[in-house]
């Protein structure tokens, strides 16, 4: 089995157990990041390693053998490590030597090769200084939220509160939301927010993504619902927002889409990623700048209402 074979494999069993992967490992919102660069991981990897290897594991950095022997550190003996991908350009003739690459595409002499590495969890590490503790916030995040979306209403979305069922029309560009106070948690209303926003990054006049007459169930339906849960996923550490497991529940028509898409093509789980990524990306945008100060305070004053501010009801 090839590497995008068995990466998409993982992803598929854990859909069928009930639990989607991008689903897990919202305890922290801190993202997976390597500890020797300090760069967050991205894309498929982030998918992996948040989702599927994390879950285990309450410190979200991470190692190669090779990182951890010019640290100094030293990995715990019988550690698992979790296997990460990186898609590198080489020539042609490198690509036929390579034993821990899976060629993609080969043209005039240079081929991309999808390479593997493995890498360990700090917690599997002896020597690495303690995780700092995470700085917990509870107003700042919303604020983010709120600098996002009146962000993205300036590129020409409307924004709708008010209904049943959150949804984004893409023929009217307007994003629909049931008000806040209909959620469970802030959380949830973070979470939903961010999928609607998702879909409507994909209009023609910002990614340029949608099929407009795509139908509900069918496999250009699911391939879009999978980029904006996973973007969606991909925000909230971006953004510093603790992100809610129940965002969306598994209906079986979402279920059946997504399983319909990934099992046809092995390809699919890391291009939905990698669009997925460029979604998450071009959102974030709208949050550069914000700054936590009158939050911070908020937060350290014990006495203060812990009402969140910014979801309250909407004109």
């Amino acid at each position: 089995m090839s590497l995008r074979e068995s990466i998409t494999a993982q992803i598929i069993a854990a859909i069928e157990a009930g639990t989607p992967p991008w689903r897990q490992g919202w305890s922290s919102p801190e993202q997976p990041r390597n500890a020797k660069t300090g760069q967050a991981y991205r894309g498929i990897n982030f998918l992996i390693l948040q989702s599927l290897c994390q879950d285990q594991y309450t410190d979200p950095r991470w190692l190669t053998f090779k990182q951890a022997e010019s640290m100094n550190v030293k990995i715990k003996r019988g550690s698992k490590g979790c296997r990460i991908v990186k898609m590198v350009e080489v020539d042609r003739n490198r690509a036929e030597k390579l034993q821990d690459g899976e060629v993609l595409a080969e043209e005039k002499g240079k081929a991309l090769v999808m390479k593997s590495y493995v890498v360990f969890n700090a917690e599997q590490i002896e020597g690495l200084p303690a995780l700092p503790p995470p700085t917990k916030n509870r107003v700042e995040p919303v604020a983010v939220l709120d600098a996002v979306i009146e962000g993205m209403k300036g590129t020409g979305l409307t924004v709708q509160y008010g209904g049943g069922q959150p949804a984004y029309a893409p023929l009217t560009d307007t994003v629909r939301m049931p008000l806040p106070e209909r959620f469970n948690s802030t959380e949830q209303f973070s979470a939903t927010f961010l999928h609607e926003l998702a879909h409507s990054s994909g209009h023609k006049s910002r990614l340029n993504r949608l099929n407009l007459y795509a139908r509900f169930g069918s496999e250009e339906y699911g391939r879009e619902e999978l980029r904006a849960e996973m973007a969606s996923a991909f925000l909230g550490p971006q953004l510093g927002l603790p992100m809610s497991s129940s965002m969306m529940e598994s209906h079986a028509s979402y279920v059946a889409s997504w399983l319909s898409v990934l099992k046809q093509d092995k390809n699919e789980i890391f291009r939905a990623a990698a669009d997925a990524q460029k979604i998450a990306d071009y959102i974030n945008q709208f949050a550069v700048g914000i700054q936590p100060s009158v939050a911070q305070q908020m937060v350290s004053d014990p006495s203060h209402d812990m009402q969140p501010v910014g979801l309250g009801p909407r004109p």
